[in-house]
């Protein structure tokens, strides 16, 4: 339940941050947008890791994510928030895809094969 108000939290934060609309919860919720997303995109990918390192993980990368995108914004000089929203939401909607087909599962590696009788 926390983690579906989460995604409804940074989805509104996205959908604020890139329109022009003035509201006093703007700032806040694209903050939050910009750092739950590709958080939430590699709890996703790490979902069958061990609770604790998946969540320092997950958000050690979101702000990984975050800099590398401010960097190279900043270093090309088209740095913008719409701009930052759009590659943000970009990376985190791949991420999160690129976790759909993966199985990382260490039972699906380690299985036993049958022995068959000859």
């Amino acid at each position: 339940m926390a983690a579906g108000a989460a995604l409804a939290l940074s989805a509104a934060g996205g959908v604020l941050a890139y329109i022009p609309l003035h509201s006093p919860l703007r700032a806040p919720l694209s903050l939050f947008f910009s750092i739950a997303a590709p958080a939430e995109a590699l709890l996703f990918v790490l979902r069958r890791r061990e609770p604790f390192p998946r969540a320092v993980a997950s958000l050690s990368g979101a702000l990984l994510i975050d800099g590398v995108i401010a960097e190279i914004l900043a270093g090309a000089h088209v740095r913008s928030v719409r701009g930052e929203i759009i590659a943000i939401s970009l990376i985190s909607f791949l991420l999160f895809l690129s976790g759909t087909g993966v199985n990382n599962s260490v039972n699906d590696r380690s299985r036993k094969v049958k022995k068959t009788k000859k």
